[in-house]
C-alpha cells in the first residue's frame, strides 16, 4: 500500500515540473514577442519622422516653387544682372613699366567648404591678344586667395571658380602676360554665385583690363 502511494506521489511531483517548465517556456516566449513588438514600434517610428522630414522638405521645395512662379508671373526672371553690362568697360590699358616673374599661382583644393563652383570664360583684348602665348595665366581671386588657375584654350580662359556657399567678397582676376611679363587686372568684379555662368566658348566675356 505505501508503494502505491510513493508512486501517486511521485507522479504528482513530475506532474507539477513538467507544467512549470510548460509555464516558464510560455514566459519566454511572451518576452520574445513583447521585443519583437517594441522594435517594431520603435522602426515606426522612425519611418513617421522620416516622412515627416520628407514632407517638411516638400513644402519648403513648394514654397520656392511658388515664389519663382510669382516672380516669373510679374516679369522677374530670377537671373542675376550681368556686371558686364552694368558696368562701363570701354578703358584703355595704360602701361605702367612694371613687369612681375612668373607669379606661380595656385589654386586652393576642391574639398570641404570649397564645394560649389561658377564658370567665368575670357577672351583678351585685341591689344594683349596679339603678344599672347600658350604660357600666359589667368587666375580668380577672393581676396588674396587663389580660386582658380588656367591657360589659354584657342584664345579663350575658361575660368571654373570654387567657393564657399556664403561667399561675400567678390572675386577679381588677374592675367599674367608670359611675354612682357606684365600684370594685368580685370576692371569687373563679380559676387560668387554658385552655378552661375558669364560667357560661353562662343561668346565669352572680354577681359577689359588695367595694367598693374
Amino acid at each position: 500500500m505505501k508503494n502505491w502511494f510513493y508512486i501517486a506521489l511521485s507522479i504528482s511531483l513530475l506532474s507539477g515540473s513538467f507544467q512549470s517548465c510548460k509555464d516558464d517556456d510560455e514566459i519566454e516566449s511572451l518576452e520574445e514577442q513583447l521585443k519583437a513588438k517594441n522594435v517594431l514600434i520603435r522602426q515606426l517610428e522612425e519611418e513617421k519622422n522620416s516622412l515627416n522630414d520628407t514632407n517638411k522638405q516638400l513644402e519648403e521645395t513648394n514654397k520656392k516653387l511658388d515664389e519663382l512662379i510669382k516672380k516669373l508671373q510679374d516679369g522677374d526672371s530670377g537671373e542675376s544682372e550681368d556686371p558686364w553690362e552694368s558696368q562701363d568697360t570701354t578703358s584703355v590699358i595704360v602701361p605702367t613699366g612694371n613687369t612681375y616673374e612668373n607669379p606661380g599661382w595656385k589654386s586652393v583644393a576642391i574639398s570641404g567648404d570649397y564645394a560649389y563652383t561658377m564658370t567665368v570664360v575670357f577672351e583678351l583684348p585685341a591689344e594683349l591678344k596679339s603678344k599672347a602665348s600658350s604660357d600666359d595665366l589667368m587666375a580668380a581671386f577672393v581676396g588674396s586667395e587663389c580660386r582658380c588657375v588656367k591657360k589659354a584654350i584657342d584664345g579663350k580662359f575658361l575660368l571654373t571658380v570654387i567657393g564657399t556657399g556664403a561667399e561675400t567678397t567678390n572675386v577679381t582676376f588677374r592675367y599674367w602676360n608670359a611675354a612682357d611679363h606684365c600684370l594685368y587686372e580685370s576692371l569687373v568684379s563679380v559676387p560668387f554665385s554658385s552655378d552661375q555662368i558669364f560667357g560661353v566658348v562662343d561668346s565669352p566675356k572680354k577681359f577689359v583690363c588695367k595694367q598693374l
